[in-house]
């Protein structure tokens, strides 16, 4: 059956909706504080402005702009993350931030869709200020600030002007939305018509110039009917960057969703002067692009029609769990499987099943399942369990860690139930225990949504906490909020695709819930997925390893060194990137680096560990043996003149790719696993390249000769 409600609009509903329907068909760290920058430091954060007085219209009505609910959260923070920048959001309503504060920022970014504030012309010269100060400004729409919010009274443009000199910028109105008159004069094909190209008939025409040296005007409009009215509609330069409202991206109409005119991995690279930084990356460990697989309680007790008395949660453990053996982070509702609430033995020894498995680890999915956690519903509102957000939080990982888990295992992980739009408290409490969070974000990148704005970014800010979104979207939104068809997950893997080519922006991420084996149909979609996953050249990590990674991300410093790059306090991030470069890596004067590979024109760094790093790039290859990929995580290397030794940690088969041995030589392997070991002859390609299958086991050694 086809459902009735097509995938774009099930994506302006609430997400606790889709939580009501699916069940009834049955860390977080605050924001960084300022730190004391080293010499020759990144600053890697951007600070993004938005207004409280501006509406938001969502699902559940009008409501104020927010940290979440803005334009450069919906649209701009995801290139900016891939760019190795963290986002920062501040409400203008409340205040100018002062320069202690900004002291840590590289620069500023507005989004606003209307031009009133208080106090504007105190707020450009804000803007000013910062880019005396060094910092870049970019302003994407609207500059926000023409007319008074009190007064109601419009700013004279000189005085606007003389705000932004700093800038070079010059607004000199001249406005109209006449298409007649409106011409293109210059357009920049590596910055313009990025998703869709520039309409026949112009929208909407202002005259801006710039007058600082080193600007390029990327978009060059004019009017037929004034003299001297060309207006560099998107330009960039060393004090920032400017685009205009309607070139900025396209809005389908009726429906949410919108593509790109501008391209903004270019404009934000080049707005914010960040070429050629080295970028934390959380896509990719060891040279391959990373798959994690997580499983949201939802629907464990539902009877299948794949097998006649079997559950869900039964299916699930045998014919993907079990069959396929990806890790798979794992969650249960307490309340689904606790015998005294709406559990039996049956589900209750079920979860321990699950959990006993290797490439199984633990994470729960809350206690009574909250639909809507800031306003306290529930999708079971059960007499016997207030509700209490500790309850739900701390509550279910104490149930599951003393009731369900086998020796050893401890819960890596919370999965954010219902709407999944958390409170600050709810995060603050996870921060507490140590353990990190995921769910939201709803990626889609395939032939219904051709578009990066529908690819999210790594995290949103609550208050001072930090919520991590998911990679790609579950297979709710694939069925039609589980009204059909019931096969619609396959199409996940047009976004795993899409989101690795023309460049790789997200890990692959096998997200969904038990009730997936509820249908013959959504079964054989799980198994069809699992199936293109095993096909793939990915480093497989348990959800909770890949959340280590994304705060790793967050945390992580660089600065210039004599000769490359320090990074540090990078954590769990294993992979630096540097973008558009033929370099390589000089091993010998590095330190805390494994390797490197080349891929989509980019250099990967794989860093040794969370050890403070050097990096320093090399035009001649390596003599010396060094690591170009892995399929796990690598625990410990030494490097040798003779011998390579390394250590790997996962679940599954491992794979190993060398390079810096001679050409065509034959090479000792010797590869252990627990108390044996056995050796093998191999030899290198004629690019002196190496590969070992080590299967099952932990430890390779390589040796010439």
């Amino acid at each position: 059956m086809i459902g009735k409600f097509s995938r774009r609009s099930l994506l302006g509903r609430s997400a606790a909706a889709a939580g009501v329907l699916a069940l009834r068909a049955a860390g977080a760290r605050a924001p960084a504080e300022a730190a004391s920058s080293e010499p020759g430091e990144l600053p890697r954060y951007v600070l993004a402005l938005y207004k409280s007085a501006e509406i938001s219209h969502d699902v559940d009505g009008p409501r104020p702009k927010t940290a979440t609910l803005n334009e450069i959260h919906s649209w701009a923070q995801m290139p900016l993350n891939w760019l190795g920048l963290m986002v920062e959001y501040h409400d203008i309503d409340r205040g100018l931030p002062d320069e202690r504060t900004m002291a840590r920022y590289r620069g500023v970014i507005t989004w606003f869709q209307t031009e009133e504030m208080a106090a504007p012309l105190e707020y450009l010269r804000w803007l000013g200020a910062q880019i005396r100060a060094g910092r870049r400004v970019v302003i994407l729409e609207y500059l926000g600030a023409l007319r008074d919010r009190r007064t109601l009274r419009t700013l004279d443009l000189a005085a606007v002007n003389e705000a932004l000199a700093p800038s070079g910028l010059e607004f000199l109105g001249n406005w109209t939305g006449n298409q007649r008159v409106i011409e293109l004069r210059r357009k920049d094909p590596k910055m313009m018509e990025f998703e869709r190209p520039l309409p026949l008939g112009l929208p909407y025409y202002q005259q801006v110039i710039t007058r600082r040296p080193g600007s390029r005007a990327h978009l060059v409009l004019a009017r037929r009917d004034l003299p001297d009215s060309e207006s560099q509609m998107v330009v960039t330069g060393p004090w920032g960057g400017f685009a205009a409202a309607e070139y900025v991206r396209f809005q389908f109409p009726g429906e949410a969703g919108a593509q790109w005119w501008l391209d903004p991995f270019a404009f934000f690279r080049d707005a914010l002067g960040v070429g050629d930084w080295p970028r934390p990356d959380t896509t990719t460990q060891c040279g391959r692009r990373i798959v994690y697989a997580h499983i949201d309680g939802d629907g464990l007790r539902n009877r299948s029609e794949v097998r006649p008395g079997a559950s869900s949660g039964q299916v699930m453990l045998d014919e993907i769990l079990a069959r396929y053996g990806l890790p798979t982070s794992v969650s249960v509702v307490v309340a689904e499987v606790e015998p005294t609430l709406l559990g039996s033995p049956e589900f209750h020894e079920l979860a321990r099943a699950m959990y006993r498995l290797p490439n199984v680890e633990a994470g729960s999915h809350s206690y009574t399942h909250p639909l809507d956690w800031e306003k306290r519903t529930r999708s079971f509102p059960l007499p016997a369990i207030p509700y209490s957000v500790e309850t739900e939080t701390a509550g279910s990982i104490r149930y599951i860690e003393e009731r369900l888990l086998p020796p050893g295992k401890r819960v890596r992980l919370f999965q954010w139930s219902g709407s999944t739009r958390v409170t600050e408290e709810a995060i603050a409490v996870l921060g507490r225990l140590g353990l990190p969070n995921i769910n939201g974000g709803d990626t889609m990148r395939d032939r219904e949504w051709p578009s990066y704005t529908r690819v999210a970014p790594l995290m949103r800010q609550v208050g001072r906490q930090w919520q991590t979104y998911t990679s790609a979207s579950n297979e709710n939104l694939y069925t039609n909020l589980w009204t059909g068809p019931f096969y619609g997950y396959r199409h996940v893997v047009e976004t795993f695709e899409n989101t690795e080519k023309p460049r790789r922006v997200a890990p692959v991420n096998v997200y969904h819930h038990f009730y997936s084996a509820e249908r013959v149909a959504s079964l054989a979609s799980l198994r069809h997925v699992h199936e293109w996953v095993g096909r793939q050249p990915l480093a497989r990590l348990f959800t909770s390893e890949y959340l280590a990674i994304v705060d790793g991300f967050r945390t992580a410093r660089i600065a210039r060194a004599a000769g490359g790059w320090r990074v540090w306090d990078h954590g769990a991030l294993r992979t630096v990137r540097f973008d558009d470069t033929r370099a390589g890596v000089d091993l010998a004067r590095s330190q805390g680096v494994l390797g490197f590979v080349h891929h989509q024109g980019a250099l990967y760094v794989h860093l040794a560990g969370p050890e403070p790093a050097l990096i320093v790039l090399g035009d001649r290859p390596p003599q010396t043996p060094y690591l170009v990929q892995a399929s796990h995580r690598v625990t410990a290397w030494a490097r040798e003149a003779a011998r390579v030794t390394v250590s790997l940690s996962g679940v599954g088969p491992k794979l190993i790719e060398l390079a810096g041995l001679p050409a065509n030589r034959e090479i000792a392997v010797e590869i252990r696993e627990g108390g044996g070991s056995r050796r093998e002859r191999a030899r290198t390609g004629p690019d002196g390249h190496l590969t070992v299958r080590a299967g099952g086991a932990a430890d390779v050694e390589v040796r010439l000769g």
